[in-house]
């Protein structure tokens, strides 16, 4: 059974929200006791040299509306007696999702991973570089 679950969330695609809690539910043997840490990680500033106009205001505003949009999308999706944290990172993507789930102790990672286009056989996917880095179980759900 696994008790902490870390699930990395795209908010461009809510509609994989969905499948990756059910996957997540069903590998906690949908326990009551589960901690379920939903991250959201803005890659938007990796490389940030390349905007030095942009001020921490709009950082910060930027990052509040997208912890506002995971919540909304969580709280419609995990019931509301199941114990849930919802953090944003900015980052580069697999980097903070091994970094979050060293830090909440995670059982295991439910992740979705897109269908390898050309650009991901030279440069590698996020849930590969998670697979192959991590210390802790990865579940990797395919796009149908």
């Amino acid at each position: 059974m696994f008790y902490h679950i870390l699930i990395p969330v795209d908010l461009a695609l809510p509609q994989q929200l969905a499948p990756l809690i059910e996957t997540a539910r069903q590998l906690t043997g949908n326990s009551p006791h589960a901690d379920f840490n939903f991250l959201y990680v803005d890659d938007s500033q990796v490389h940030s040299a390349g905007y030095p106009q942009r001020d921490s205001g709009q950082t910060q505003s930027r990052r509040r509306d997208s912890k506002d949009r995971l919540v909304a999308l969580v709280q419609n999706l995990l019931p509301e007696d199941l114990y849930r944290t919802c953090t944003i990172h900015s980052g580069t993507v697999h980097e903070s999702i091994l970094e979050e789930a060293k830090r909440f102790k995670t059982d295991v990672i439910v992740m979705m991973a897109k269908k390898p286009g050309l650009s991901s056989y030279f440069v590698g996917s996020n849930a590969e570089r998670v697979v192959r880095h991590a210390k802790c179980s990865v579940f990797v759900l395919r796009e149908e």
